[in-house]
């Protein structure tokens, strides 16, 4: 239980974009509520932390997108899944975009856990673009989406990312009305990206 307090606040840190040195031990002890020798009872140096609490949350991320929810009808599928991925951008924005990890905090790295967390960062994304091909083709299915394909699904993706950039931060409400109506609009771009 201590242990994942620990990753919650070391990936609102990362997430908050804090400066990699201004995470220290001492640090995350402190916004957890715990002595800093607690924190040396799970991890060995701040890298580890850093590391662990990382590996931690894209194991969670994958194991949702893959198994997070059954895809039913179309547009219900649809607005789940935007409202999945706002979620996991406003818990952790770089999850959607990898780059911004690799830019602010895989330096800081050794070569090997920069890696391998770069590996798994680009596979949660193969399982996230994964789940939203299988809702478009639930679309093409119900006859709501005509003109399924790589290259189109991956465009009504970036869409869908690219304005959801442009509105969440850690304190954006995904169940405001405004959101709702945001997340019906995405909808209404991907069924026209893809018709």
């Amino acid at each position: 239980m201590k242990k994942e307090l620990i990753y919650e606040e070391v990936l609102g840190m990362l997430n908050d974009r804090v400066d990699y040195k201004s995470i220290t031990l001492s640090e995350v002890a402190k916004r957890c509520g715990m002595g800093k020798s607690t924190i040396y009872e799970y991890f060995s140096s701040k890298d580890e932390m850093v590391f662990n609490s990382i590996i931690f949350y894209l194991n969670r991320m994958i194991k949702f997108f893959a198994n997070g929810f059954k895809v039913t009808t179309f547009r219900a599928s649809l607005k789940t899944f935007i409202k999945a991925i706002i979620i996991t951008m406003k818990a952790n924005f770089w999850m959607v975009m990898p780059w911004t990890f690799l830019d602010n905090y895989a330096p800081f790295l050794t070569e090997e856990d920069a890696d391998t967390i770069t590996e798994m960062l680009y596979k949660s994304k193969e399982v996230i673009m994964a789940l939203f091909t299988h809702i478009c083709e639930k679309g093409e299915e119900e006859g709501t989406l005509f003109k399924i394909d790589d290259i189109s699904i991956g465009f009504a993706y970036n869409g869908v990312i690219g304005t959801l950039t442009e509105e969440v931060d850690g304190d954006y409400d995904y169940e405001s009305e405004d959101a709702k109506l945001l997340i019906d609009d995405l909808c209404a771009c991907v069924v026209k990206q893809l018709n």
